[in-house]
């Protein structure tokens, strides 16, 4: 059985519209690539993929398949459905997913919803799930800046034939997108390693805007608190926690005002003041920009 078969049969597609405007199961899957036999399961390869939009409310339900997933929402958000728990997919999320011996769901819950997808296999993929205590998926923000991103999108890019130098290319692009993936969520999940690594006034910084998100924050404060350039303070923060002191506190003030609109009946303007932003058309503007959404769209669209 090809693979082509093997993923029609394992998808479902649930959806309220009409069955002639649903589209098929293989619509969901991208292309499928032509195999190269002296490769196959030898280096990682992709089976399948592509830029999928989806522009209606619906379920996509799988049956175990024997192959990993690679999915980065660009647009919208959806939800991972996993041995009854949720995982938000939203705008510049990759979801890394074991889909072997389990069946799960996509759910679209902000439309349209475009993301990158790829259904890849290998001998490489058990070696890096080894490094960490995995259980089935892994889930992580991804920076516009990075080379994740720009991987994923020559992944993309490239030729689906049966070519042995495009099975290479294509390994080489799959092991650079799991190298960085695996190393941001070992780098993550010891903190006590990080907090030895970078200098203890970060962490005072870090915890001080953690905490204190509705309080106005400028450059030169910092640097009077800290006595240190504001250059130097951004560089070494950005290191640390991956954004400069003011992206990271607009990031995390965009977090608290997604819970304050999904979980009080809060006016978008009191849900910006609430949350430190002065001006509440920038906050639209930073809350657009992280979900895909503005403020009132979002709410609207997860309350529904």
């Amino acid at each position: 059985m090809t693979f082509r078969e093997q993923y029609e049969n394992a998808l479902t597609v649930k959806t309220d519209a009409p069955p002639e405007n649903t589209p098929a199961a293989a619509y969901f899957a991208g292309i499928f690539y032509e195999q190269q036999t002296d490769c196959a399961d030898r280096i990682p390869t992709v089976l399948c993929g592509g830029s999928i939009k989806v522009n209606e409310a619906l379920t996509l339900s799988y049956t175990p398949l024997n192959c990993r997933m690679l999915l980065y929402t660009q647009e919208g958000a959806g939800t991972l459905l996993l041995k009854g728990q949720r995982y938000p997919l939203k705008n510049g999320t990759l979801l890394y997913l074991d889909c072997r011996e389990i069946s799960f769901s996509l759910l679209s819950d902000l439309s349209p919803w475009r993301f990158i997808i790829f259904f890849v296999r290998g001998g490489l993929f058990p070696v890096y799930e080894s490094f960490l205590s995995f259980d089935t998926c892994l889930l992580a923000q991804v920076e516009r800046h990075s080379s994740v991103l720009r991987n994923l999108k020559q992944l993309l890019a490239g030729e689906t034939g049966p070519s042995l130098p495009d099975k290479l290319r294509d390994a080489g692009l799959i092991t650079a997108i799991l190298t960085e993936l695996f190393a941001e969520t070992l780098d993550s999940s010891s903190p006590e390693d990080r907090q030895k690594k970078y200098a203890p006034y970060l962490w005072e910084l870090k915890h001080y805007m953690d905490n204190h998100l509705d309080r106005p924050l400028k450059l030169e404060d910092l640097e009077r608190h800290c006595h240190m350039s504001k250059y130097r303070i951004c560089h070494e923060f950005s290191a640390a926690f991956g954004l400069p002191p003011i992206k990271y506190m607009n990031k995390k003030r965009i977090e608290a005002a997604e819970n304050l609109l999904l979980s009080t009946d809060k006016k978008v303007h009191e849900v910006a003041l609430q949350t430190g932003f002065e001006n509440t058309n920038h906050f639209i503007h930073l809350f657009k920009k992280e979900y895909g959404a503005t403020p009132q769209a979002y709410r609207e669209a997860h309350q529904s």
